[in-house]
């Protein structure tokens, strides 16, 4: 039904609503430009889905108690050992704080944001999604909210894990999951720089890449020699992982045309999230088969 779809699913970046290198400090700037840019989107008709990122919330306890990893090879057995339990709340306690100064963000711009929490729902199996994708009932409950005009929101969690006891969900698998869910159109990725450079933004030389293509075929990201750049502390991963994620979305998600890679609070998140090709930005489309080699 048309009123369970979204126009575009967003993801603000762990950058852009806190400041990754400072333990669980907000980036309070850049988190409230993109409310009210989404504010103004929902003013103006657009339907949407957010998830955002964890930052500096949640990925340092998770990494300190190896979270991710949860009992590893060896089969869990119940209940946890006592260091699992301590990383997996304090990891959860934290995302979840964050959880709460987005949605705050959120509603003083007017956008009914509601939550979807992922733990104890969502399972997983070695980190991946239990059977390859949401439950029915996660995403039913999603389309719910928006068929009467709420705006989900997700965030990365922890999630119970079949096989290792617990284990962490990042939000990028969410952008694949509410894309194809959802029949999203577009696919924006709000962070704290214009898009995808050729090596770190702050190295002298770095430029913007304004389009990467993906070759539907061999399913590999015509990247022209991008620099992959990754904080140890970020558990989910870092430019490469966002890049498996936009390319996953158009492999996927077949009504999505384009993913967006822009700043938090620019013009051309503003034009991103309507769908348009940012000037200052970058832009991941799928190859024409008539540019393949």
């Amino acid at each position: 039904m048309a009123d369970e779809k979204c126009d575009v699913v967003v993801k603000i970046g762990g950058s852009a609503c806190t400041k990754k290198a400072v333990f669980e400090t907000l980036n309070e700037e850049a988190l409230n430009a993109s409310a009210k840019q989404l504010g103004e989107l929902l003013k103006d008709g657009g339907k949407m889905a957010v998830i955002h990122g964890a930052g500096s919330f949640g990925h340092q306890q998770a990494r300190e108690f190896g979270v991710s990893k949860g009992t590893g090879d060896e089969a869990p057995t119940y209940p946890l050992n006592a260091r699992l339990l301590e990383g997996a709340a304090k990891t959860r306690l934290s995302v979840t704080t964050l959880n709460k100064y987005v949605v705050e963000a959120l509603v003083k711009e007017n956008v009914p944001a509601m939550t979807i929490s992922p733990c104890p729902f969502v399972h997983t199996e070695r980190k991946k999604l239990l059977g390859g994708h949401l439950p029915p009932e996660a995403a039913q409950g999603a389309k719910e909210l928006l068929k009467r005009g709420m705006v989900p929101v997700v965030h990365g969690d922890v999630t119970l894990d079949v096989a290792q006891g617990v284990a962490i969900l990042s939000g990028d698998v969410w952008m694949v999951e509410f894309c194809r869910e959802l029949h999203a159109k577009y696919a924006v990725f709000i962070t704290d720089v214009d898009g995808v450079f050729t090596a770190p933004p702050t190295d002298p030389g770095a430029q913007l890449v304004p389009e990467i293509l993906l070759d539907p075929v061999t399913k590999a990201l015509e990247l022209k020699g991008v620099s992959m750049d990754c904080a140890a502390h970020d558990v989910t991963g870092g430019l490469k992982a966002k890049l498996d994620s936009a390319a996953e979305v158009l492999l996927q998600a077949p009504e999505v045309e384009c993913v967006f890679i822009v700043r938090a609070g620019s013009e051309a998140a503003a034009e991103a999230l309507r769908g348009r090709v940012p000037k200052q930005g970058t832009t991941l489309r799928r190859m024409a088969l008539q540019q393949r080699d």
